[in-house]
């Protein structure tokens, strides 16, 4: 059996050319031209250059709705060692949109979120190697983020868009870093350079330097009998354990089923934990008084932890605490949330495990279509599709996805054509109500034993408190017209498989997908 820890530590990542690994065409488009195509390959390429004669790292040629083919040209990521400077240009040739409609949508994709409510989902750096993510900085409220636009006709009737990009984040640690712009794809192994003599200038015209952060990313799987998900965020793994699974209505006392899943949670620990400290949290809904809630947590997480301490032995100190109903994961009072917010959680430092069994596999079945590395079809209730995995790049501890969906027929809007229901999300990871209704938050990598979710990170809170997060990729999937084709990308905690499955449930699977090395070794 072999298992692949994905371990969320920061290391010094070696510098590499200037060249660097793209998720896009296979050569370079002429300025202005269309890719026939949007096959995905490492590939360095040689676009236009700003002002100061820098030419461009990388490109991504994408066919997106309505016709249209955009390309954008990457440049070296400038830092001043606290701020950093991305700066992109793209080049759009619209078929039928109106040049206010193309630019509108590119504009809000790119750059035009990052208030209180939209933070962080436009343009990102990421770098998994360190497990973090650099969303675009903030200036009065909005992202620190300029889009100039020019537009040059080519004829009485058709026209180039030509925008030119300037977004600011925190400083990367390391010598280079992965860029994500959302709904066409990532442009990976991108050069951090130091500040050109422009960069001030580059900084006033976003406002001035802005307020910026740099965020954990989080790794996330469920297991397949759903009895547990485990999480790894900085150096801290959880093992989530639903009461409903442990334990009778209101009562504390280990069913023999639930001692098997608490005896299954300390052989995790023994393969994952880093030392011998444990701490185990219960949790309840809102049902009841707080009193009555307090106590019960208590007597839940005490009856874990004395399991717990039989089956690990004398090398680990099992500590425990209850926190009632004050620190629900679920929003809202419907029977989901309350049951989502019953459980006994399992904490200790280490590192997450995912068991990649050559032998034999414990993949659930699927009824839905299944295809091997191929163009799966599917119908939903209101249209057609045909989706294809266009690469799956290994990069430190990741795998970076694209996938390429097209509308093949249908007339009804379909908003959540990705999903088999609203709501219906694998896990409970606190994205709000838009992302997890239209979003690929359910596709998944499958092991062994579990399906490895895309990576996640925490966002903002709501004025209730509510801890909201955001998804490492695209965050909801747009409603597509008959004919329109849109890329969808999507990181994922690596499972160390030389070929994946990618499963979105009930939806659709496509087995065998080769992983390709893009880690730069």
């Amino acid at each position: 059996m072999r298992r692949t820890a994905l371990t969320m530590l920061t290391v010094t990542v070696v510098g590499l050319s200037a060249g660097c690994g793209i998720l896009g065409p296979e050569e370079p488009v002429p300025d202005g031209g269309a890719s026939s195509g949007t096959s995905a390959t490492a590939t360095p390429s040689e676009g236009s250059a700003p002002s100061d004669g820098v030419a461009a790292v990388g490109t991504l040629d994408r066919s997106w709705v309505s016709g249209t083919q955009v390309r954008f040209d990457v440049y070296p990521i400038e830092t001043d060692g606290e701020h950093a400077l991305l700066r992109y240009d793209f080049t759009a040739t619209p078929d039928d949109p109106s040049e206010a409609q193309l630019w509108s949508t590119l504009a809000l994709s790119l750059g035009g979120l990052g208030n209180t409510t939209t933070d962080g989902r436009g343009v990102r750096l990421f770098d998994t190697d360190a497990g973090l993510v650099h969303p675009a900085g903030e200036n009065a409220g909005g992202p620190a983020s300029t889009i100039e636009r020019v537009r040059e006709e080519t004829d009485a009737e058709t026209g180039i868009l030509r925008g030119e990009a300037t977004t600011v984040f925190a400083a990367p640690r390391g010598a280079t870093v992965d860029v994500l712009i959302p709904r066409f794809g990532a442009v990976l192994d991108v050069p951090v350079v130091d500040a050109g003599d422009d960069f001030d200038d580059a900084l006033d015209r976003v406002g001035g330097a802005p307020d910026t952060e740099t965020r954990e990313l989080r790794a996330f799987t469920r297991s397949y009998d759903e009895e547990s998900v485990t999480s790894a965020e900085e150096d801290q793994v959880t093992v989530t354990l639903a009461s409903d699974v442990l334990f009778a209505s209101d009562r504390h006392t280990l069913s023999k089923k639930a001692r098997g899943v608490v005896d299954g949670a300390a052989r995790s620990i023994q393969e994952q934990a880093d030392g011998g400290e444990v701490h185990v949290v219960g949790h309840t809904d809102d049902v009841d008084s707080d009193s009555y809630n307090q106590s019960l947590s208590e007597r839940r997480a005490a009856s874990v932890a004395d399991r717990l301490r039989a089956q690990l032995g004398g090398g680990y100190t099992v500590s425990e605490e209850g926190r009632g109903e004050s620190q629900p994961i679920a929003e809202g009072t419907s029977d989901t949330a309350r049951a989502a917010n019953r459980r006994v959680e399992i904490e200790f430092q280490g590192h997450l495990v995912v068991e990649n069994d050559d032998a034999g596999t414990d993949i659930p079945d699927t009824d839905a279509p299944t295809v091997e590395n191929e163009p799966v079809e599917i119908s939903t209730k209101a249209g057609d599709y045909t989706i294809e995995v266009d690469a799956m790049v290994r990069r430190p501890g990741a795998i970076v996805g694209t996938l390429t969906a097209t509308r093949t027929g249908g007339d009804a809007v379909d908003p959540a054509w990705f999903l088999p229901s609203y709501l219906k999300l694998v896990g409970d990871r606190n994205f709000g109500t838009l992302a997890e209704s239209a979003g690929p938050h359910n596709l998944a990598l499958l092991g062994t034993a579990e399906r490895v979710l895309p990576f996640d990170y925490k966002a903002y809170r709501t004025p209730t408190g509510f801890q909201m997060r955001r998804l490492l990729g695209d965050e909801d999937v747009t409603t597509l017209g008959d004919g329109d084709t849109t890329t969808i990308t999507l990181v994922w905690p690596d499972t160390g498989q030389d070929t994946v499955t990618v499963d979105a449930p009930d939806r659709f699977r496509i087995t065998g997908v080769p992983v390709t090395d893009g880690t730069g070794d």
